[in-house]
């Protein structure tokens, strides 16, 4: 009953395009990826506040195309801090012959790394192989660093679009750095501007107000409702200030995700090397073992979890 509800999910989400398709080959079974979203999952459960499913979306086949035989394959997902979690085979679910949602049962925090086929049950299906997800999305200066981790939800109720987005903020400044949900801005394909929903005590979601000091990362779902189902997000924009902002092109439709800093003040320091998206990728990563805040519900880093 949850994967007809997960299905209904796949037909209401866009496409989180950051570099897909991705694909692999050993030389004789080849895979593509075309994308991953998280599915909540565990609703009423324990596990719900810590769990979710992340749902890998992938196409498998032989290269030699007479081989009409199904492919045995067990698959695993290694995370941002290399721990191997494997797919349970309930939680694979064929779409079309070929064509698959693979649901790996990891904490919501967790950030794909990599995805392995191991092969050893396939007579013909040569040796195991890898397929590393694509890198995450970001815009950066020497003030702030935005990562973009894709849509936690976007579902239609009573002609209402709500769409639910995964970030992160870094503080890159000296001074503290205020953060509330009002700083986020999401423009559809025609340029209207939804702004982000503040935390919400009775669902428990939302990004709640907070303080970053220099080097601390905040990591905190996003809430943009009542928008119209007609709307395409086009753009995610972050301001850090009353002058200056960060924007992100995230055109799931138009499979597009790249990032652009801006400034509309009369700040005389520009933006450093690292505004580049190779260059914020970079200096992203370097920030990883400064992160001393990971959620908007937790101070201490949880253990087992990935850091970002």
């Amino acid at each position: 009953m949850r994967w007809l509800a997960l299905a209904l999910f796949v037909a209401l989400s866009p496409v989180i395009a950051q570099d897909y398709p991705v694909q692999m080959s050993n030389g004789v079974v080849n895979c593509t990826i075309f994308g991953s979203f998280k599915d909540p999952g565990f609703t009423g459960t324990a596990y719900s506040d810590s769990y979710s499913v992340l749902v890998v979306d992938a196409r498998l086949s032989r290269l030699n195309e007479s081989e009409k035989d199904p492919i045995r394959v067990s698959y695993s997902l290694t995370d941002g801090n290399d721990r191997v979690v494997q797919a349970n085979p309930q939680n694979i679910k064929e779409l079309q012959p070929g064509r698959r949602l693979i649901g790996f049962v990891v904490p919501k925090e967790t950030i794909a790394k990599s995805l392995t086929l191991d092969l050893s049950a396939d007579n013909n299906g040569g040796e195991q192989f890898s397929i590393r997800f694509p890198e995450l999305v970001n815009a950066s200066n020497k003030n702030v660093t935005l990562l973009y981790y894709g849509v936690l939800r976007s579902v239609v109720n009573s002609n209402r679009k709500t769409i639910e987005l995964d970030v992160a903020i870094t503080n890159n400044d000296t001074k503290k750095l205020l953060l509330q949900a009002s700083n986020f801005s999401l423009k559809d394909q025609w340029g209207w501007v939804y702004t982000s929903r503040e935390y919400d005590d009775y669902i428990k979601k939302g990004m709640s107000k907070t303080v970053l000091v220099q080097n601390e990362t905040f990591r905190s779902n996003l809430i943009f409702n009542s928008v119209s189902p007609l709307s395409r997000p086009v753009e995610l924009v972050y301001r850090y200030s009353n002058n200056s902002y960060l924007t992100m092109n995230i055109d799931f439709e138009g499979g597009l995700v790249s990032s652009k800093p801006e400034k509309v003040s009369t700040d005389s320091e520009p933006a450093d090397s690292a505004s580049s998206l190779a260059g914020s990728i970079k200096a992203t990563k370097a920030r990883l073992a400064k992160v001393k805040k990971l959620n908007s519900t937790s101070e201490s880093t949880p253990k087992g979890r990935d850091e970002l």
